[in-house]
C-alpha cells in the first residue's frame, strides 16, 4: 500500500491567521491548527514524494520525522506552495545527485527568477564563486498534462484553473490530490470516476464561493461525481471551524467525507 500524509491542510496565511480574533483562530481545538497546504506520499519501497514545498515546510517535516526524500512535485508558484523550497538545502547533503523538482512549464520559470541560485546556477554563479554552506542540489524537470512518471510510478498530471494561472493536480494510483483550483474539467472528473479512488484529497477553502478556490457546495458536487470510497478536504481557510465543518457533513448526509487534519496519514493501493 501507498501513504499519504497531509504536512499541512491550511490555506495561503495558515490558520489561525496572525492578529485575527475570530472564534477559529483564537480556539483551542488542536484540528483548528492549520500549516500551510502541503502533503508527502511514501511509496511501498520507502521512497518518498513531497508535494509542495510550503512556507512551513521545515517545521512540518520535523513534526512528521521525515528524513529523507526522493523528488518534489510543485503544484503552482504561489508563495504559500513554493518559499519552502530552500528548506529542501539539507537533502541535497545527503544525496549523490540533485533532488528532481517536478513542475508545469509556467511555474518552472517562475522558480527560476524566484530562486536563480538553486534554477539557474550556471547563470548566477558564472562570474563569482558558491561560498558558505552551498547551495540546495534541485534540479527542475518540466512536466506536461497527462500520463508521466515520477519515482518510476505511473501518475496522471491535470492542469486546472486557479485564477490567473493553473495548478497541477495528480492522480497516482486509486488516490488523487486536486488543491488550489476553481474548477474541475469535466474530462478529469470522468477520468477519476473510471478510476475508482480510494482516496481524493480535494480542495474546499470555505463555505462561500471563492474566484480562485473551491467551495463546499461545489466541493461536494464534484466528490459525489468522482465517487471516490473516501474523500478528505484539504486548504481549509478559518472560515472553517473543525467540528462545526463535520456536523455540516453529517447535515448533509455525506458519510465518507472528512476535514483533513495536520499530520493524519492515509493509505491507498
Amino acid at each position: 500500500m501507498n501513504k499519504i500524509t497531509i504536512l499541512g491542510c491550511g490555506t495561503s496565511t495558515g490558520v489561525p491567521i496572525l492578529g485575527c480574533n475570530c472564534q477559529v483562530c483564537q480556539s483551542n481545538e488542536i484540528r483548528n491548527k492549520r500549516f500551510r497546504t502541503s502533503a508527502v506520499i511514501e511509496l511501498p519501497d520507502k521512497k518518498r514524494l513531497l508535494i509542495d514545498a510550503s512556507s512551513d515546510l521545515r517545521t512540518q517535516l520535523l513534526n512528521s520525522k521525515i528524513n529523507s526524500l526522493d523528488a518534489v512535485l510543485i503544484t503552482h508558484d504561489h508563495a504559500d506552495h513554493t518559499h519552502g523550497v530552500d528548506d529542501l538545502r539539507p537533502f541535497g547533503f545527503m544525496r549523490e545527485s540533485p533532488l528532481p523538482v517536478y513542475t508545469d512549464p509556467h511555474c518552472a520559470q517562475s522558480l527560476r527568477g524566484k530562486f536563480p541560485y538553486i534554477f539557474d546556477r550556471e547563470n548566477f554563479f558564472k562570474d563569482k564563486a558558491i561560498l558558505g554552506g552551498g547551495i540546495p542540489l534541485l534540479d527542475l524537470e518540466e512536466i506536461q498534462e497527462g500520463p508521466g512518471k515520477i519515482l518510476d510510478q505511473e501518475v496522471e498530471f491535470f492542469f486546472l484553473p486557479h485564477g490567473h494561472i493553473q495548478t497541477t493536480g495528480i492522480r497516482h494510483g486509486k488516490m488523487a490530490y486536486l488543491v488550489d483550483c476553481e474548477s474541475i474539467p469535466e474530462t478529469v472528473l470522468t477520468g477519476l470516476n473510471q478510476s475508482k479512488l480510494d482516496l481524493l484529497i480535494i480542495d474546499c477553502l470555505r463555505p462561500k464561493p471563492h474566484q480562485t478556490h473551491l467551495h463546499f457546495e461545489k466541493t461536494i458536487q464534484y466528490i459525489k461525481m468522482i465517487n471516490p470510497k473516501t474523500a478528505v478536504l484539504t486548504h481549509l481557510g478559518h472560515e472553517w471551524d473543525y467540528l462545526n465543518l463535520i456536523d455540516n457533513l453529517k447535515q448533509h448526509g455525506i458519510n465518507n467525507t472528512f476535514p483533513a487534519t495536520d499530520g493524519a496519514s492515509f493509505y491507498y493501493s
